[in-house]
C-alpha cells in the first residue's frame, strides 16, 4: 500500500475513534464500540499503528483488572506515561478504543508504555497485531463455563496466543499454579524469557487462616468444592502438594512428567498482619490484605521488573514504593451503607467459583458480626445463559461460622440459591430470600443485623446500589 494512502487511512481511523470516544464520554460510553467501528471500516488499523517499547498485556481467568491497574499506576509513578484500558474492555475492540483514542493521526501512539488487559480467548487476536514485549498470566480457573469449558481449554487459548508474540518476549508467569506453569513447558519459551511470580506464607498466617491444605493425619485436601489440581495439566498423573495456599495454588510436585514449583525471582511473604514482604527487601502495606490481592499486588511487582530493560526511564524504586498502601480503584471493593449500617460490596464474577470462594473466605476472616448478601439476578451482562451449575462449585459451607449472622439469597435466581442452601451447612435460621430487589432494602432494615457485605456479579453492580441507595 502506498504511504499517502495508508497514511490517510490512519489519518480517519483515527479521527473515527476520536469522534466516538467524545460522543461515548457525552453518553457515558463508548469503551469498546469506537474500536468496533473502526475495526469494522479498516480491519488492519492495529497493524498501522506505532507502539512504545513497553507493552504489557496481562491476562488470565482472575485478578486482570486489579493487576493491569496495579502496573499503570507503579508505571505511572515510576515515571512513564501510561495508556491502558482501565474500563476493562478487554476484548478486541476495546484494545483498539484504546490505543486509536491515545494516537496521533499519523499512527503514533503517544505514550512510554502499554498496559493491556486482555480476554483470555482473544488474546491471539490481539497478539496477532499488537505484540507486547511482556505477557503476564494470572492464574487459570473455572470461569464462565458457558463460554470457557475448562481450564485446560483456556490454557490452550493462551498457549496459541503464546505462539504469536515477538522473539524475546517474555512471559511472567504465576509459578504456583499448576495450569499456568504447564504454559511454560508446552510453549517450549526459553527459560531466560520467563519470570515467576508467586506467594508464600509465613507459618502463623499459614494457620491462622487454614491455607496450608494439610489435615492434621498428613493428608492432603483441596479447599473448595472440586479439585482442579488433583491430576498434572501436562501429564495427567497424580500430584502431590507440600502445602496448597488456595485451590489448586501451592508447592506442587509431578512424580511423573517432572512438573513442579518453579523458585519465583519474584516472591511475595504474606504476614500474619497482612503485609506483604516482597524480594526480602519490599514491604507492602495493602488496603484490604487478601491472598487475592497478595497475588495481585506480586504479579504487578513483577511485571513491572521484566519490563524495566525496555524501559530505560523508568525510575522502578518509585514505581514499586507507589505500591505501599495505594487502594485500588477499579471498583471491585465498593464502599456502600443502609442506614447506619456500614457494608462493602464485592464484585466477584459469576460462573467463577473461585473468585467468590476468596470473597466469602475473605469475609468470614474479618470476624465481624455481619450479614451476607448473595446476590445473582443475572448471569452474565454480556451473554444469555441461565445456567447456574457454578453455584454447587462455591464452597458456601464456610458462612456457617458464627460471625455470620444472617445470610439474604436474591434476585431472580432465588431458587437456585435457595435449593444449593439446602445441601449446606448453613443453618435454615438465618437464610432469608428476597426475589425483588426493590424489597431488599427494607428487609435488610428490619430482618438482619451487622454489618453488611454483598457479593455479586458486575452485571448486577448497579441494580443492587439502586436497591440500597
Amino acid at each position: 500500500m502506498k504511504a499517502g494512502r495508508l497514511g490517510l487511512k490512519v489519518f480517519l481511523a483515527v479521527f473515527i475513534c476520536k469522534i466516538l470516544c467524545f460522543i461515548g464520554k457525552l453518553v457515558g460510553k463508548g469503551s469498546s464500540l469506537p474500536g468496533l467501528i473502526v475495526l469494522r471500516i479498516f480491519p488492519d488499523v492495529l497493524g498501522w499503528l506505532k507502539l512504545p517499547d513497553v507493552v504489557i498485556a496481562v491476562t488470565g481467568s482472575n485478578g486482570k483488572t486489579s493487576t493491569a491497574e496495579l502496573i499503570a499506576h507503579a508505571l505511572t509513578a515510576g515515571g512513564m506515561r501510561v495508556g491502558w484500558n482501565h474500563e476493562g474492555s478487554n476484548q478486541t475492540e476495546g484494545v483498539a478504543t484504546l490505543l486509536l483514542r491515545i494516537a496521533t493521526f499519523d499512527g503514533v501512539v503517544k505514550c512510554d508504555a502499554i498496559v493491556m488487559e486482555c480476554d483470555e480467548r482473544y488474546a491471539v487476536k490481539i497478539f496477532e497485531k499488537v505484540k507486547p514485549t511482556v505477557l503476564l498470566v494470572t492464574n487459570l480457573c473455572r470461569d464462565q463455563l458457558t463460554r470457557n469449558g475448562h481450564p485446560e481449554f483456556i490454557a490452550d487459548c493462551i498457549r496459541a496466543a503464546i505462539e504469536v508474540l515477538s522473539d524475546g518476549a517474555k512471559l511472567v508467569l504465576n509459578a504456583d499454579d499448576p495450569y499456568v506453569a504447564a504454559l511454560a513447558v508446552s510453549s517450549g519459551i526459553a527459560r531466560e524469557n520467563v519470570l515467576w511470580f508467586g506467594v508464600r506464607m509465613d507459618d502463623a498466617a499459614c494457620q491462622e487462616q487454614k491455607y496450608r491444605g494439610m489435615a492434621k493425619d498428613g493428608t492432603q485436601y483441596c479447599i473448595g468444592m472440586y479439585d482442579d489440581g488433583a491430576f498434572c495439566p501436562v501429564c495427567k498423573e497424580r500430584m502431590t502438594y507440600e502445602y496448597r495456599i488456595a485451590g489448586h495454588y501451592g508447592i506442587y510436585n509431578c512424580a511423573a512428567c517432572g512438573l513442579k514449583r518453579s523458585d519465583p525471582e519474584v516472591e511475595a511473604f504474606m504476614k500474619g498482619n497482612g503485609s506483604l514482604v516482597i524480594d526480602d527487601g519490599l514491604v507492602l502495606n495493602i488496603k484490604r490484605p487478601s491472598i487475592t490481592n497478595a497475588y495481585n499486588y506480586c504479579a504487578a511487582v513483577a511485571a513491572v521488573k521484566a519490563a524495566w530493560t525496555n524501559a530505560a526511564a523508568l525510575n522502578i524504586l518509585d514505581s514499586f514504593r507507589s505500591l505501599d498502601g495505594y487502594e485500588l480503584k477499579g471498583g471491585r471493593i465498593i464502599k456502600l451503607s443502609v442506614g447506619e449500617r456500614k457494608g462493602l460490596l464485592l464484585l466477584s464474577k459469576h460462573e467463577n467459583s473461585f473468585a467468590y470462594d476468596r470473597s466469602l473466605s475473605w469475609i468470614v476472616e474479618q470476624k465481624n458480626p455481619c450479614t451476607v448478601i448473595v446476590l445473582v439476578d443475572a448471569v452474565s451482562r454480556k451473554y444469555y445463559t441461565s445456567e447456574t451449575s457454578w453455584l454447587w462449585d462455591i464452597d458456601f459451607d464456610m458462612l456457617a461460622d458464627g460471625c455470620v449472622e444472617n445470610v439474604v439469597l436474591a434476585g431472580r435466581y432465588v431458587n437456585e440459591l435457595a435449593t444449593r442452601f439446602a445441601l449446606s451447612a448453613v443453618g435454615e435460621a438465618k437464610i432469608g430470600y428476597v426475589a425483588d430487589l426493590s424489597e431488599l432494602r427494607d428487609y435488610i432494615t428490619k430482618s438482619t443485623t451487622g454489618d453488611i457485605y454483598v457479593v455479586t456479579c458486575f452485571s448486577d453492580k448497579v441494580k443492587l446500589i439502586k436497591a440500597l441507595g
